[in-house]
């Protein structure tokens, strides 16, 4: 047993067992069951804070929400599930409308705007008797009619939200959303589409928070809710104070978080200071409390308490074995090529699978920021099977072009890719067709497992809805296996198999350069855009690197556009070669035609560096 699962399982049996301890009465019980809602609110705000970034200072009037509705609808006599149901619906419909702005803001912005709804729905929305159903009494269910059973129901409660959470970590909703967090300006490379993932987050996130409504609507059954101290601002800012103590990501971690933060100071509400008289209420002093393990977390443990058990759990495992070689090991791809044939089944429609003679061609391209051509009316066309070197000096407008090929830069003229014109159609969808591409400057998610990196670059090939996901059902099973042998194959091929369960930051950057190519290839392009792919590479990695450029054209019969500085190694892999400066192109043909034109001599190589001899024009053009 692994040491994760068995800090787990100990978890567990101290949450059922709590009712037997000793000293655990009615009282107590309905204390927990404050301290499991207030952990549900907590870990659907962490959906936001920790899978994308986004601080909501609202949570408290969205478990507001939830808990009136619940009594509105349940007041009514509608069954319990549907009072509970209805809940969940309202909180989370209303969290997805205050996510709106997080289309176009973020961070301190968001914070603000939340803030605002949340003074707006004490002041107005909670003063209305007929939101907060004064007039209506809610019963409990036989099913939890008595403290032991409410408090089983509350655990029952919480583990649908940490199935939740489990079930959005490894499917694609989870994954699109750690995308948003961390890459938002390059998510739609690998087929997300940022704005619809925010507000899906703000979804499940209002979901969850809605249930933990509804527990404090039972909790307080029969009658109706009659304090709104929990829905006020200050819950919003304790919930916050959970998440960050907790450490954001950590389940275990807020549970534990909000337990010594909102339970502690009601259950030893009066605590004797030793060799004197003087006695603490610690209820009055809780808000200091909370404040003193906020400032300790942030200074002491940024991680939070899940960061520590984390890090011990970590520990605890390495002792059992070595740890991995950081770099890559060195595989021949040709000689796997059922795992190759792996990589290249995927499923497009026939359009995208007839041989054609080229694959992308650019036309009158042009890119302006502002009152600069970063490419100016540029003409190239790739042809399958070829790998096609572009190289010139920095600012040259190469990775421009690639932006514009994958939609992340204002472009007029035509990129036709198989005939379609990629510039009338969104970038996510881009992928789809058949590229993919890697970023000068990384474009994975650092503070992400090598796996799931892999995964993510694949997130256009699992088609199925959010909630399938989260519920698991058939087909998404089957999809997400097929995503995670694919994973394991490209992993073997590039010969980082050994590092699947690393953090990829943790790794060189040389390692983490060959895992974003390995992610690229994953997604089963046809077309592969390597922008600078050597850079942090020594000698001898960049020379293997090109034995690997010229495996995936050979073996999986990809069609590479390579950027690189590195013109030995375009000499050696590339059969064709643009070269440009300030954004036009200057020079094309053989690798040695291109390195022995004056012009490219003059603006990128040097005169040092001029080539010898011309090579023979690629026929046709």
């Amino acid at each position: 047993m692994t040491p994760s699962r068995a800090a787990g399982l100990v978890g567990v049996a101290v949450i059922l067992l709590a009712p037997a301890l000793p000293g655990v009465h009615g009282v107590q019980l309905s204390i927990f069951v404050g301290v499991i809602a207030t952990a549900i609110a907590a870990l659907s705000l962490d959906v936001l804070v920790g899978r994308t970034g986004q601080l909501s200072l609202a949570h408290a009037a969205f478990l507001g929400l939830g808990a009136f509705t619940t009594v509105n609808v349940g007041g009514r006599g509608a069954p319990w599930p549907i009072a509970l149901l209805a809940g969940v619906i309202a909180a989370a419909a209303v969290a997805t409308v205050a996510g709106l702005p997080s289309l176009r803001i973020r961070g301190l912005q968001i914070a603000i705007v939340t803030l605002a709804l949340q003074y707006a729905t004490e002041q107005y929305a909670f003063k209305n008797q007929t939101i907060t159903a004064a007039a209506q009494s809610l019963d409990r269910p036989n099913l939890i009619r008595t403290d032991p059973a409410l408090y089983f129901f509350a655990v029952a409660l919480l583990a649908i939200a940490l199935l939740v959470r489990r079930r959005l970590s490894v499917t694609r909703a989870g994954r699109a959303l750690l995308a948003v967090r961390d890459i938002e300006g390059r998510a739609n490379a690998f087929g997300i589409e940022p704005g619809p993932t925010k507000l899906l987050a703000y979804s499940i996130s209002g979901g969850l928070v809605g249930l933990g409504g509804a527990l404090l609507a039972f909790k307080n059954a029969p009658g109706t809710l009659t304090s709104l101290d929990p829905f006020a601002l200050m819950r919003s800012l304790l919930l916050v104070a959970v998440v960050i103590v907790g450490g954001a990501g950590s389940g275990a971690g807020i549970i534990a978080a909000a337990f010594f933060i909102d339970g502690v100071p009601q259950l030893f509400e009066s605590v004797g200071v030793p060799f004197t008289h003087v006695h603490l209420d610690l209820g009055t002093y809780a808000p200091l409390l909370s404040a003193g393990l906020l400032v300790a977390a942030i200074v002491l443990q940024p991680t939070g308490i899940g960061g520590v058990l984390n890090d011990q759990l970590r520990r605890l495992g390495r002792r059992r074995e070595d740890p991995p070689s950081p770099r890559p090991r060195l595989v021949d791809l040709g000689e796997a090529p059922e795992a190759a044939a792996q990589l290249r089944d995927v499923g497009r429609g026939l359009s995208l699978s007839m041989p054609v003679r080229a694959l992308l061609e650019a036309e009158h391209v042009t890119v302006r920021y502002g009152g600069v051509n970063a490419l100016s009316d540029l003409n190239l066309e790739v042809r399958r099977g070829e790998i096609v070197g572009l190289i010139g000096a920095n600012g040259a407008g190469k990775s421009t072009f690639f932006n514009a090929a994958s939609g992340f830069a204002p472009t007029t003229g035509s990129i036709r890719y198989r005939g379609i014109d990629l510039l009338h159609n969104a970038p996510a969808r881009r992928t789809s067709y058949g590229l993919a591409r890697t970023f000068q400057d990384m474009g994975l998610v650092r503070a992400e497992t090598v796996a799931e990196n892999v995964l993510l670059a694949q997130t256009w090939l699992t088609k199925y809805p959010a909630a399938a996901g989260i519920l698991g059902l058939g087909s998404t099973l089957r999809s997400e296996a097929d995503v995670r042998r694919r994973a394991a194959v490209a992993l073997e091929l590039f010969g980082l198999d050994h590092l699947a369960k690393e953090r990829l930051g943790d790794l060189p950057y040389g390692t983490m350069r060959i895992v974003e190519i390995a992610s690229a290839v994953a997604a089963g392009p046809d077309l592969l855009l390597l922008d600078e792919a050597t850079a942090g590479l020594g000698p001898e990695e960049a020379h293997a690197l090109g034995d690997r450029f010229l495996a995936l054209r050979n073996e999986l019969g990809l069609t590479l556009v390579v950027i690189e500085h590195h013109v030995p190694l375009i000499a050696r892999v590339c059969d064709y070669c643009y070269c440009l400066e300030s954004g036009m192109l200057i020079s094309e043909g053989t690798p040695a035609q291109v390195t022995a034109d004056p012009k490219v001599v003059a603006s990128f190589l040097g005169r040092a560096a001029a080539g010898s001899g011309r090579g023979r024009a690629r026929a046709g053009k």
